[in-house]
């Protein structure tokens, strides 16, 4: 089998220095359906209010890609004979990375926003598995993969396991579905890449340090699960708890700041007003309009974020709604800010993730539109602590140092948990933002809107 370094190509990344990747991950990279990455903004609307946040997916796919491989490369070097990666499993994992992304549409996570406000429940993940599949499909890269020992009926199901973060192809070497979306406790490779290069192009000072994590990091056999899983120094405590914190740092500063959340919801109004007009045609003449796209991959792969300038230089009258508010969003004409209502302040009862938050903002948006007969845009501030458990620290596993003479791994108990607690407003942001539509209110309807939504939030019930 040929190796790695016989054809690996060379990458300068501006957050990773020069990185290697190997030649069937270049394959893939040099297909048109990778390169739509380079047009599709990392940060959604995000751009808009900083006007740097223009990363795309492509830069950060290539990143978890590189960190994927590294982070298997210090477990196997960590972990010493308690462990045996094959080349081909890592490269499963590798591909895993690089392709997890593959099916955003544009403007990343929030066309799957606008989907959801379409009545279409739909997740990127999923749109990634079946993107790959017809990458492999359409250029018959079945070959390029034999070539590297990787079978069509076992390690590309595996890819797609390794892209969703769980399965059951491998049980041996359990703790590889942690590395590019860990569902056990929310510390993956996909986080690592993303915090320093979206904190780049912020300009946000990023304090978590991954090359250290990855330095104390081992596989150890989970005594719950009796599964191989990734485990860390008992004294790296601090600097996982210090990568979620920068992680709602992000989240309450950029992602989720309240004039994107208001260009956000102009793009999706933007979408929805001309869902039925604009019309994507694949090779077979079929036509599928913008809520329908996501039913044919061919369609999906033609999609970027170039669909804002069809729309803005488009003729066709029909579109002639969405060409306006998208020339208010260009021109910097948003929707304007009435106020913002803390839910862990007016209802403590409403608190996880319990509630529909869908639900909750449509149902605001009516009744604020059903008293002053005008359009309102409601959006939330939905902050969790980037894990499936509410406090992330209480399902990672730590192992203390290991003494001299003693080749055991000793799991360390400590409740870290309860060692750095997570504020609440901090890490579980609950905040109703609205915005009126059409015109700035006055002081009394303010006031007006204020009592509404206060009782409306306060009588609520999940």
């Amino acid at each position: 089998m040929l190796t790695m370094t016989e054809f690996s190509k060379v990458f300068n990344d501006n957050i990773h220095g020069h990185i290697s990747l190997h030649p069937l991950c270049v394959t893939i990279i040099d297909t048109p359906e990778f390169q739509r990455l380079r047009n599709i903004k990392q940060l959604g609307t995000t751009y808009l209010v900083y006007h740097c946040a223009s990363i795309n997916r492509f830069e950060h796919s290539l990143g978890v890609c590189y960190l994927a491989g590294q982070i298997i490369d210090a477990l196997c070097c960590n972990s010493g004979n308690e462990i045996c990666v094959t080349p081909e499993e890592k490269l499963c994992v590798e591909i895993a990375g690089l392709c997890h992304d593959l099916g955003h549409g544009p403007l990343s996570h929030s066309w799957e926003k606008y989907l959801k406000a379409s009545g279409i429940d739909w997740k990127h993940e999923e749109n990634s598995i079946k993107m790959l599949k017809y990458v492999i499909e359409k250029y018959e890269l079945q070959k390029e993969f034999n070539k590297y020992g990787l079978s069509m009926d076992y390690h590309v199901e595996l890819i797609y396991e390794f892209i969703i973060g769980e399965g059951t192809l491998l049980k041996k070497n359990h703790f590889l579905y942690q590395i590019v979306s860990n569902k056990n406790n929310g510390i993956d490779v996909d986080k690592w890449d993303y915090f320093l290069r979206d904190g780049k192009c912020l300009n946000l000072s990023i304090s978590f340090d991954y090359k250290r994590l990855m330095k104390f990091s081992r596989v150890v056999l989970d005594p719950k699960s009796n599964l191989p899983v990734i485990a860390f120094r008992d004294k790296e405590a601090r600097n996982i708890y210090d990568m979620f914190r920068v992680r709602s740092d992000l989240h309450c500063r950029a992602y989720q700041h309240t004039a994107v959340q208001n260009t956000e919801l102009m793009f999706i109004d933007i979408l929805l007003k001309a869902e039925k007009y604009f019309t994507i045609q694949i090779s077979s003449g079929v036509k599928f309009s913008l809520n329908e796209a996501h039913t044919n991959i061919e369609a999906m792969s033609y999609l970027t974020d170039h669909i804002l300038y069809d729309i803005q230089y488009s003729h066709d009258p029909n579109l002639k709604e969405a060409k306006i508010l998208l020339n208010r969003l260009l021109s910097r004409d948003l929707y304007k800010f009435v106020g913002s209502y803390n839910l862990l302040i007016i209802n403590k009862e409403v608190y996880g993730n319990l509630i529909d938050i869908n639900h909750l903002t449509e149902s605001l948006k009516n009744e604020l539109t059903k008293n002053f007969q005008i359009e309102f845009g409601v959006s939330a501030t939905w902050l969790n602590s980037g894990s499936p458990l509410k406090y992330p620290l209480e399902n990672v596993l730590f192992f203390k140092k290991q003494s001299c003479d003693s080749e055991s791994v000793i799991i360390d108990d400590t409740p870290y948990q309860n060692l750095y607690p997570m504020n609440e407003l901090d890490f579980f942001k609950r905040e109703i933002n609205v915005f009126s539509k059409q015109f700035k209110l006055n002081g009394s309807q303010i006031k007006e809107v204020n009592l509404i939504c206060n009782s409306f939030l306060q009588n609520f019930k999940p």
